[in-house]
């Protein structure tokens, strides 16, 4: 019998499409892009019975950034099973293949909680809970004019170092930046470079029902209130949602923004993912 972990193949993706769709509900269609945009770019490991994919975790290049102290890190990503086979330990397994490779290579695991009552499962991996995101509100008032316009991903990751660069934050490849770029537009949203009093700043976003989420972006809170009514006009919504790092901002409602293993840095602002 062919079981055990295994890095996943092409011939293997109807399987991870099976489980994804499974484990956390998304359109085929996006979970196919996912795997078109990513595929030959990060690291699958599967635990496999009968030779068969039944669970899985994909693996991020990215790096923990303080000043000029930095370390390789691995974003872990859409990590679960199929539900027959569950409570058989291969997620754990997983888990615990990739946990080797960090120990081995002096290397910091993370990844982004679906949701907040997981979060005790991986604190019995070994996991913290780490930074925290502020999700505001925010309802058009005043009409200001604002010039957006497209930034390319080299653009945007320099910008970004900079924005980010005061306080310990993550840092991705352009090439990551690109895909979170075209997976915002596969949502129906853009990234853009705003200029506002004479100054260049960034946004990305998408719509969600009546409301635009600002998924990332370098504006202050009273910045975005300036912008508000510019960007609800172009995506023809209500309202924003803003998730912005803490220590920027210290209104709205916390959100559980990392989970962290094997990390000196604490507190670290991640971002640029869908949330």
């Amino acid at each position: 019998m062919d079981n055990g972990i295994r890095t996943a193949e092409e011939k293997d993706i109807a399987s991870l499409c099976r489980i994804w769709k499974v484990c956390f509900g998304d359109d085929e269609d996006y979970v196919r892009f996912f795997y078109r945009e990513n595929f030959g770019h990060i690291t699958t490991a599967v635990y496999a019975v009968d030779g068969q994919p039944v669970s899985m975790l994909h693996w991020f290049d990215a790096s923990f950034v303080d000043g000029a102290e930095a370390l390789n890190a691995k974003f872990l990503y859409a990590g679960g099973s199929l539900p027959e086979y569950r409570k058989n330990g291969y997620y754990t397994a997983l888990f615990h293949y990739v946990e080797e490779y960090a120990r081995n290579n002096n290397c910091a695991l993370f990844g982004k909680p679906v949701r907040r009552d997981i979060i005790p499962y991986y604190k019995t991996l070994g996991f913290e809970q780490d930074a925290i995101l502020k999700l505001v509100t925010v309802c058009p008032e005043i009409k200001e004019d604002v010039v957006f316009s497209p930034v390319l991903p080299k653009d945007y990751n320099r910008m970004r170092d900079c924005a980010f660069s005061s306080h310990p934050y993550v840092k991705w490849s352009d090439r990551h930046v690109g895909f979170c770029i075209n997976e915002t537009a596969f949502f129906g949203g853009r990234t853009l470079s705003v200029e506002l009093d004479g100054c260049k700043y960034f946004i990305m976003c998408a719509p969600q029902n009546d409301s635009l989420k600002v998924i990332e972006t370098n504006l202050s809170l009273q910045q975005i209130r300036r912008v508000a009514y510019a960007l609800c006009e172009t995506f023809s919504v209500k309202q924003l949602t803003a998730y912005l790092p803490d220590y920027l901002c210290s209104e709205g409602e916390d959100v559980v923004s990392s989970i962290v293993y094997n990390a000196p840095l604490r507190n670290t602002y991640v971002n640029l993912i869908l949330i």
